[in-house]
């Protein structure tokens, strides 16, 4: 594989370690809506000589966009307040499978494996996270908040970290909805980072990006 471009197969580009060696961590990059994981390997490639042990993965959503090109996680005709938990808890199980997929693939842990979602993708690594902790070891979410309040199992000692990314100029992902997550998170014993980024809309911008990265470096140890 070329040191600094993608490959992969069954909709997932990937990239190995930049140091040759074998992975001692996993990033997988969850995309957002009428997206697709290429659209986030900018993101890999600017992170990855930084943390030169991580194995990047950035999947398609397993459905086509059914509102124009692209991809989702779940469908968001007709979304409301009311049926998008349950949207995002039957999306849930292929996202699991996708996980578990690329993390036997690495050969890591669950906790060496950070989940980075933007918008939608947030949204389903958050629900992840909430409902099985101990299956992943970090969660950075772009744009992004919790479907619902969902109860994190008491028999799971661990709970990943978690850094939440905001635009205080998002009217997708208005700061509201970021701040009613942390809430949530902090109240079922997630660690949890908060930043809305003044003038920012609906995007990751080099300063998210670099808050990102500080967040790995720092939770995720010889990344």
């Amino acid at each position: 594989m070329s040191s600094s471009i993608a490959e992969g197969s069954d909709d997932i580009l990937r990239l190995a370690p930049a140091s040759g060696a074998a992975a001692r961590r996993l990033v997988i990059l969850l995309h957002g809506v009428g997206s697709s994981g290429a659209d986030l390997m900018p993101l890999a490639q600017s992170w990855r000589q930084a943390l030169p042990g991580t194995a990047f993965a950035a999947p398609d959503a397993p459905y086509p966009f059914d509102m124009g090109n692209g991809h989702q996680w779940f469908s968001i005709a007709g979304v409301t307040e009311e049926n998008r938990p349950g949207r995002v808890a039957a999306a849930l199980p292929a996202l699991a499978g996708l996980i578990e997929a690329e993390r036997l693939r690495a050969g890591v842990t669950p906790a060496d494996v950070a989940l980075i979602g933007f918008s939608q993708g947030s949204i389903m690594a958050l629900h992840f996270a909430m409902t099985s902790p101990e299956r992943c070891g970090a969660v950075l979410a772009f744009a992004g908040r919790i479907a619902a309040p969902v109860l994190t199992p008491d028999g799971s000692a661990r709970r990943p970290p978690v850094l939440m990314v905001g635009g205080a100029a998002d009217s997708i992902m208005p700061p509201a909805v970021v701040q009613a997550a942390a809430v949530h998170l902090r109240s079922s014993g997630f660690a949890v980072e908060e930043h809305l980024l003044r003038g920012v809309p609906h995007t990751i911008t080099a300063a998210g990006a670099q808050l990102g990265l500080s967040f790995l470096q720092r939770v995720l140890p010889s990344a």
